[in-house]
């Protein structure tokens, strides 16, 4: 029978840095309409915000400009697509498939964080938008290259190393958020009775991102391994079955004990 780990808190990492790596601070929008328009209230998980005391130059203002305006589309184009999911669920009646939808908004727009992989449902636009941001980072990279490649042609080599010393700090950042991120959290359950609140990590760990216990999905397949001595094979094996929008799954254990988990908002 499973034992439930006990939920590991979660250490928020601050990263620390000059006046010139600070990113903006962003407030803004509770709507589709807004977000088209003006700054997401928290930014997506992968993207980033121009140093409030970085560089002038036009070519990278412009650049900014462009990324600003890339990476308000691509959210646009994802939350559009999480509340019309989310408008269909609630049409059906299907409330698990609403709770789900509802903290795959809340987390995006509040937190900048991305649906779960576990929403199979939004898989497609998930993909698109990380596509989005990468495209305009790339983007951003060339023209920060291209400033500090006519600042020297100019022999302004200290304003040209400034420009490269600034995106270095902003790929830093890139990196970072490449590593691994909360996924989503939820109240995973078994049938004696036992539960605990559960967070899933990006890079397929549970409750610390360099914890023993792991997590993987094969198309709506969840499979959860706990690490314990006492178990077959020196680990529990969860076999679940992923709701369209993950909302929640449910299966069993090797000894055919039911699992079950809800999506915590």
């Amino acid at each position: 029978m499973n034992r439930v780990p006990r939920a590991v808190p979660i250490l928020l990492l601050l990263l620390g840095c000059g006046p010139a790596a600070c990113a903006q601070e962003r407030r803004g929008p509770t709507t589709l309409e807004n977000l088209l328009h003006e700054p997401a209230e928290a930014m997506p998980i992968g993207t980033l915000a121009r140093p409030q005391a970085g560089t002038t130059h036009p070519v990278i203002t412009a650049a900014w400009a462009k990324y600003d305006t890339a990476i308000r589309t691509a959210s646009a184009s994802l939350l559009q697509r999480i509340e019309r999911d989310l408008q269909r669920a609630k049409r059906q009646a299907d409330a698990q498939a609403s709770a789900g939808l509802e903290a795959v908004k809340k987390a995006f727009v509040e937190q900048g964080g991305l649906p779960s992989m576990l929403n199979m449902g939004l898989g497609t636009a998930r993909r698109d938008a990380e596509t989005g941001y990468r495209d305009a980072a790339g983007m951003l990279r060339q023209q920060y290259e291209a400033a500090a490649a006519t600042l020297r042609k100019a022999n302004q080599t200290e304003e040209a190393d400034a420009v490269v010393q600034e995106w270095a700090l902003l790929q830093n950042m890139l990196e970072l958020a490449q590593g691994a991120q909360l996924d989503s959290t939820w109240k995973h359950s078994i049938a004696n009775g036992q539960s605990a609140e559960i967070t899933l990590y990006s890079n397929g760990t549970i409750n610390a991102p360099d914890g023993p216990d792991t997590w993987s999905l094969k198309g709506t397949t969840l499979i959860i391994r706990w690490k314990n001595p006492e178990a077959p094979g020196g680990e529990w094996v969860d076999t679940c079955n992923v709701s369209e929008h993950g909302g929640s799954y449910a299966g069993t254990n090797q000894l055919g004990t039911g699992i079950s988990g809800v999506r915590v908002p």
